[in-house]
């Protein structure tokens, strides 16, 4: 299984300029590639999904991949309009997302709805249905998805995250004949608070990768200096690596940056969590943009 993060910010783009360097950690947000054997499976739409598409277009076509929304606000779905394998008719993708806001009355589940509001005349100037690939889009079913492929198969289950308006976090499990299964936990956009997060603990239970939200510090979240971010649904790395510790997670990477941390900021916080990590048998490490693990 390689996992490749081509978006790892948080909130919004952040551009490196000449005060504010982002290119070491990257600036494009949430988006997260899993290839194994034939399978490509797509984890958020943020601006990065606009680089991993490039890098599609250099491979044979037709292309066939299966998205993964953690949830639907701007960050993660931003990179949609200018994913360009998407406007070739041979290629085709199917999209799947959390119900988080229902709708009796429309034909279409939640996230349809979400990615033509935001391609709608008011907002863009491509329409969804200028995009010719196929795409066909659903909700998240009520059981575990397998996705099969001639050599390998995944194995995907999804739980609740702690995020206003709801967010979901995935884990997926690689079989392949003769090996053990690879496990890999996104949980991006979750607020851990005081307690560890079931949902959490499900999800990275024996982990060989965790990805955990921790877009602010230990004093940003509560207000040391300033306003505290107490509620708005994201984690410190400290409680990142308090949820790795009791999933008994292998790795840890840390993402949704904040966008007012540049690469010396983040490389701060990496150097404190990598040292907290050690003495607990944990590699902790910032995610970065473009980072390719192979599982």
């Amino acid at each position: 299984m390689k996992i490749t993060f081509w978006g790892t910010r948080g909130s919004i783009p952040t551009p490196s300029t000449s005060t504010f360097e982002t290119q070491r950690y990257g600036g494009d947000t949430t988006c997260v590639s899993i290839e194994s054997g034939d399978l490509l499976l797509i984890l958020d739409a943020g601006s990065g999904l606009r680089l991993l598409g490039l890098d599609l277009l250099r491979r044979p076509k037709p292309l066939h991949a299966t998205f993964l929304f953690s949830h639907l606000h701007w960050d993660h779905i931003q990179g949609f309009p200018f994913f360009m394998p998407a406007f070739h008719p041979e290629n085709s993708f199917h999209l799947l997302g959390p119900p988080l806001a229902p709708n009796p009355d429309s034909p279409v589940c939640t996230l349809e709805r979400a990615l033509r509001r935001q391609q709608d005349d008011l907002s863009f100037p491509v329409n969804l249905e200028d995009m010719s690939a196929k795409l066909t889009f659903a909700d998240l079913p009520s059981d575990p998805i397998e996705l099969t492929g001639p050599d390998t198969s995944l194995h995907i289950t999804w739980a609740p995250l702690n995020h206003p308006g709801g967010c979901f976090g995935y884990r997926v499990e690689e079989h392949r004949p003769g090996r053990p299964p690879a496990i890999f936990a996104f949980c991006t956009d979750t607020e851990h608070g005081t307690q560890l997060s079931p949902s959490v603990q499900r999800l990275a239970a024996g982990a060989d990768v965790l990805v955990h939200d921790a877009q602010y510090s230990p004093d940003e979240y509560i207000g040391n200096g300033g306003h505290d971010h107490i509620g708005w649904g994201h984690s410190t790395w400290e409680q990142a690596l308090a949820e790795a510790q009791a999933a008994g997670a292998s790795r840890l990477f840390l993402t949704h940056h904040d966008p007012l941390h540049d690469d010396s900021r983040l490389a701060s916080l990496e150097k404190q969590a990598h040292e907290a990590g050690q003495p607990l048998g944990i590699q902790v490490h910032v995610a970065a943009q473009f980072l390719s693990l192979d599982l």
